[in-house]
């Protein structure tokens, strides 16, 4: 896919005419392997939650993914995300947050902070993605680092809603994961 630098800014254009749904197989394929793996997984644990597990190896993968290139994917977040608009460091430590609380999901420890940071992040990045295609942006989605080249569009949206409703649920849910561990 061909890129161009916009005059006026460092925006990288990308041109959507090949992109088709099955440009976004590595998120599908992503989430089928993080629900098989969690499926596998749970079973380890006294008190197993499969939420957790779930959301703890897409955010494993999502983090791994973007390590190949930190730097990049650093630049790219910058574009739409608004936490990473004023911080690169943010940007370049993202990564390693995203894979520490899918460690922390996994493990079942610290559950209520790790939900809470995993909302308030995913939660930034929609509003920057939504901002960024209410304003008709052509910019490049970085979930997967930057080794795939997919733009910023309604699968990114979905992709943090679906987020943010796992953390929403894990909310919902905390107080009986609570009473089961007592």
């Amino acid at each position: 896919m061909e890129h161009n630098h916009s005059t006026s800014s460092a925006v990288k254009i990308h041109h959507t005419a090949n992109v088709t749904v099955w440009s976004y197989w590595p998120i599908a394929t992503i989430y089928l392997v993080a629900a098989l793996i969690s499926l596998y997984s749970v079973q380890f644990h006294a008190y197993p939650d499969y939420m957790s597990h779930l959301m703890g190896w897409v955010l494993i993968f999502f983090g791994a993914i973007k390590l190949s290139d930190v730097v990049g994917f650093a630049e790219g977040f910058a574009m739409y995300d608004p936490l990473a608009k004023r911080s690169i460091v943010y940007s370049q430590v993202y990564p390693f947050l995203e894979i520490t609380l899918g460690i922390l999901f996994i493990l079942q420890v610290l559950i209520l902070p790790a939900t809470l940071i995993t909302l308030f992040i995913y939660s930034a990045s929609l509003i920057g993605a939504l901002q960024s295609m209410i304003k008709k942006e052509t910019l490049h989605c970085v979930c997967l680092g930057t080794y795939f080249k997919l733009p910023l569009s309604t699968v990114t949206i979905i992709e943090a809603v679906f987020m943010i409703t796992m953390c929403i649920w894990m909310l919902a849910m905390f107080n009986s994961m609570t009473m089961m561990v007592m």
